[in-house]
């Protein structure tokens, strides 16, 4: 599936806006001029200025429609795997708090592996490894905890 680069530049000035709206939220830095919301009010700026233009420029084009489905939209098996990804996506937000992050992160790996195709035999020993690593470079190398869940007992 393909959007028109009006369509794009729309959501990408819309995204923008949203961005700038939202960083504006942000509470100022005691003593300084420059506070967490300068950079994301930067960003979001630029995604307005550059999406409007996108959308300004390819508007006018008439001839292309505004969205253009690839082949694979047709085959109810990648339908089904597109929609997948985003509910695995939403199964990991809403859990990983509750059954913890090496739980839901071999869940949410082998769910989609299955789906695609992957030798059921590779799938919990790839999913295994990827997370250990996963949360060997969280944990140990950015220093960022991720939740236990579950395996609260044993976590080190």
């Amino acid at each position: 599936m393909r959007f028109n680069d009006a369509v794009s530049g729309a959501l990408a000035a819309l995204t923008g806006l949203v961005l700038v709206a939202y960083s504006r939220t942000f509470p100022p830095m005691p003593g300084q001029s420059i506070g967490p919301g300068l950079f994301p009010t930067l960003i979001g700026a630029g995604l307005i200025v550059f999406g409007a233009m996108l959308a300004f420029s390819r508007a006018k084009d008439q001839r292309e429609p505004w969205i253009m489905f690839d082949e694979w939209v047709r085959r109810p098996r990648m339908v089904l795997n597109f929609a997948l990804v985003f509910a695995d996506l939403v199964f990991y937000a809403l859990t990983v708090d509750r059954l913890g992050f090496f739980v839901t992160a071999i869940l949410f790996i082998s769910v989609l592996w299955l789906a695609f195709g992957v030798r059921r035999r590779l799938v919990l020993p790839m999913a295994l490894a990827i997370t250990l690593a996963v949360h060997y470079m969280f944990y140990s190398v950015l220093r960022v905890p991720l939740p236990w869940g579950l395996l609260g007992g044993i976590a080190w």
